[in-house]
């Protein structure tokens, strides 16, 4: 009777075994063929990292200053701010987003179009537009919705502002705190959107010519994800290994143990 119990354990214990073998093809984000290697793309390999041009639904904060503060406050959405909003709320309320015509409402000047134009562009369009009212004024452009995120392998995944202009992938996985032992350096996906059309690349940072593609360099809204080695699965699945190995030791130690009762 207890060598036939015997048995049986054993059978389920390898079924239970191999039915929690970790798949690592489960835990990838986002799996499928629509990433891309930067090695396919013609011409990705460039010296100069592309200026951000506004899209449709981005966030702009826009402040124009004269000699006389009080003559260039009907130009200005703002309720008592002279410095760049800080909490979310007040971003919201103060900053001008980008219409799906791709244009502004601006005070007193009306529509402005801005898609497809760099924040310099801008800051000279709205510049000639306020010279009607103002004889000597500065206008100030900035992004509000400058954020990337960092998710996958990493040690400190989030979502991270812009605190530069320009910030490049390998600085952008430092602020989430480098990558794990698991994360797999060679397939680093990027996924930005175009137009509202999300595309996706898959970057080997451990290649030196990567400092030279344009997407190196990256843009507000970008998410980067970083996916798990392979030896991940494997060391996963030795965890289970090892912890059913203890459970068929402690079970033939106490079925032994029965066993050697019965027989005296």
């Amino acid at each position: 009777m207890i060598n036939g119990l015997i048995k049986t354990l054993v059978v389920s214990m390898v079924l239970v075994l191999f039915s929690s073998c970790y798949s690592l093809k489960k835990s990838i984000y986002l799996d499928g063929d629509l990433p891309r290697k930067l090695n396919d793309i013609d011409g990705t390999f460039l010296q100069n990292p592309p200026e951000y041009k506004v899209e449709v639904n981005d966030l702009l904060y826009i402040r124009v200053t004269s000699l006389d503060e009080q003559t260039s406050a009907f130009l200005n959405n703002e309720s008592g701010y002279t410095n760049m909003p800080e909490s979310a709320s007040a971003t919201s309320l103060l900053g001008y987003r980008v219409d799906k015509d791709g244009s502004i409402e601006y005070p007193f000047i009306g529509k402005i179009f801005v898609a497809g134009l760099t924040l310099e562009e801008i800051r000279e369009k709205i510049t000639l537009a306020v010279s009607r009212y103002l004889e000597q004024s500065n206008v100030i452009v900035k992004q509000l919705n400058d954020n990337i995120t960092v998710i996958g392998e990493v040690n400190m995944p989030g979502r991270f502002p812009l605190n530069s202009e320009k910030i490049n992938i390998i600085e952008a996985l430092s602020l989430a705190g480098d990558l794990t032992d698991f994360g797999n350096r060679k397939k680093v996906r990027l996924i930005r959107h175009r137009n509202e059309i999300p595309q996706m690349f898959i970057i080997d940072i451990t290649d030196e010519r990567t400092i030279y593609s344009q997407y190196f360099w990256l843009q507000p809204g970008d998410i980067i994800y970083v996916e798990p080695r392979p030896y991940k699965a494997l060391s996963l699945n030795a965890t289970f290994v090892t912890a059913g190995v203890s459970m068929i030791t402690a079970t033939f130690a106490i079925l032994t143990y029965l066993n050697s009762r019965e027989d005296n």
